[in-house]
């Protein structure tokens, strides 16, 4: 009796080292390959060049976030702020294709930020200095704006739609890893902030700089995962189109206010709002993930 169940102890501890290795490779079918320049290479593992990166940046034989990302537990990077003005401009003066979305956007005729006359009334009092966050971008907006720089919009670890049951699961929810601390935390700053944090306030601020930082956590240089927009998450409610439902997450400039208990539960990490994918509103916004 002893050796059988030795050897099913032996296979127990087989399957949980490899659950824990599933994250790390293959990403989306593919197997780490340096030198294939195909994007398959997940933070730490080897690679030759930057196109070798899920993260679009090889130092010294390995891949590791780009100097402008923030490093989440060696396991994934993360965009220190949220998407400027002036970024997403940047990105529209390349003048990108619509056509060349996935079909779950291909009712998106168009990136422009939805200010305009004809657009919805909040979004025509939006902040557009080039410092503050992009407001008023629906889902498939943001999704092109970090495809396009070789990023993922934040959802599932390593990419791909995160699954609404594991939004405040760590191992899964890029946004939740890093605004939690690996779950560790309740509000990124630790406890409520509401003087640190822009929240309960007539609109966004600017997005923050580096040595300027606002409302900063998890993560040193991480900043305003709690209120000033709310930022899109690449988790919805299904694959047909404008109409699925998807997950912002933070809270906003709007949010807040605090409630008996001293602080309030709708700028925690754990806390999400939905909204469907084709929705614009001043107070979204959106930033990207890599690895």
């Amino acid at each position: 009796m002893t050796r059988p169940l030795a050897f099913m102890a032996a296979l127990a501890a087989l399957a949980a080292l490899l659950a824990s290795c599933s994250l790390a490779r293959p990403l989306h079918g593919l197997t780490c390959e340096p030198g294939a320049a195909n994007a398959s290479c997940l933070y730490g593992q080897a690679c030759e060049a930057d196109a070798d990166c899920a993260t679009a940046s090889c130092v010294a034989g390995s891949c590791q976030c780009p100097a402008d990302m923030v490093t989440i537990e060696s396991r994934f990077c993360i965009d220190p702020t949220e998407v400027t003005n002036a970024a997403y401009r940047s990105f529209l003066a390349t003048s990108p294709d619509p056509s060349s979305q996935d079909a779950v956007c291909q009712w998106n005729k168009t990136f422009s930020i939805d200010d305009a006359a004809s657009g919805p009334e909040v979004c025509q009092t939006r902040h557009k200095e080039d410092d503050h966050p992009v407001t008023c971008v629906n889902w498939c907006d943001a999704r092109a704006f970090c495809k396009s720089l070789g990023k993922h919009l934040c959802g599932r670890m390593h990419g791909g739609p995160n699954p609404d049951s594991a939004h405040a699961d760590p191992a899964r929810s890029e946004w939740f890893a890093a605004c939690s601390k690996g779950g560790k935390l309740a509000f990124p700053t630790g406890e409520y902030d509401p003087e640190g944090c822009n929240v309960d306030s007539q609109g966004p601020v600017p997005a923050g700089a580096p040595g300027q930082e606002i409302c900063e956590g998890g993560y040193p240089g991480l900043q305003h995962m709690s209120g000033n927009v709310r930022e899109w998450e690449d988790s919805c409610s299904g694959e047909t189109g404008a109409g699925d439902a998807c997950l912002t997450r933070g809270g906003s400039f709007d949010s807040g206010g605090e409630t008996t208990e001293g602080h309030a539960p709708d700028l925690q990490c754990d806390v999400h709002d939905a909204y469907t994918r084709d929705d614009t509103d001043f107070a979204i916004g959106f930033r990207c993930c890599s690895g």
